[in-house]
């Protein structure tokens, strides 16, 4: 019962940050955005530069 208030605060960002999502729309905006990128024409560019403009993108 002491570590509950010594703990509360801690125990709140953890729930906050680490939380499994109730959906999936985060991941499938992700890859909409990779679909998007990497095309026929494209399939050549390398990770990194996908990984860049994915973080631009999103």
């Amino acid at each position: 019962k002491i570590n509950n208030n010594r703990f509360f605060l801690l125990f709140i960002l953890i729930k906050h940050y680490l939380a499994i999502p109730a959906t999936s729309a985060a991941i499938e905006n992700v890859f909409f955005i990779f679909n998007n990128i990497i095309t026929k024409s494209k399939n050549r560019l390398k990770s990194s530069l996908v990984k860049e403009i994915i973080l631009l993108k999103s």
